[in-house]
């Protein structure tokens, strides 16, 4: 089951690379002078994980306005908040934080306020379209801290040990929380509910 949730997931939002792997001398440079507050050192943290930050919101969101929103608040908060980064992990676990914290809010403020729609209208009904909608119905319906630690699993690429330094929690806390999500997805892509 493993492999077919991996595959339903990632082919309803195919993986695409994000970027390109950054040299982390030349980071910490300007990562110390986005720290001072320097606007060349905060524009190019900006352009360094605009494109991840944004893909990772889409994916999340589901809509490509709250995206940008979801993206937005990311890097305002980041911005607020570089000062403080300590570095005890990377910049990018750090902004991936920040973008499931923001994500998972408005997930839950859209929940509560009903603005998803239930159902989604089939305009063609080849196997493939009908799989991609189901898979990203299942999705709008699973809690938002499941589809989070989901979304960085199956689009991000990332393993356990990455989930968990991106929440802030052991492995196997983050094993744990990827097991529940599956099982959750699989409930409403299977129609158990």
């Amino acid at each position: 089951m493993e492999n077919f949730l991996a595959k339903a997931i990632t082919q309803s939002m195919p993986l695409t690379p994000t970027s390109a792997r950054i040299d982390s001398c030349e980071e910490t440079t300007w990562l110390d002078a986005a720290r001072r507050g320097e606007s060349w050192a905060l524009e190019r943290f900006y352009d360094t994980y605009q494109k991840q930050v944004h893909a990772l919101c889409t994916r999340m969101m589901m809509r490509a306005e709250d995206a940008e929103d979801a993206m937005q608040a990311t890097f305002v908060q980041a911005f607020r908040a570089i000062s403080k980064f300590r570095g005890e992990s990377s910049a990018k676990t750090w902004l991936y934080r920040i973008a499931m914290n923001q994500c998972v809010s408005m997930l839950r403020r859209r929940r509560d306020t009903k603005e998803v729609p239930e159902h989604l209208s089939i305009p063609d009904e080849s196997e493939a379209v009908v799989d991609r909608l189901s898979v990203h119905s299942a999705l709008r319906r699973v809690s938002p801290d499941n589809r989070a630690i989901l979304a960085l699993r199956y689009w991000e690429d990332m393993e356990c040990d990455e989930i968990a330094g991106v929440f802030g929690i052991t492995i196997s806390a983050a094993k744990m929380r990827l097991f529940r999500a599956r099982a959750e997805f699989r409930k409403y892509f299977e129609g158990d509910i």
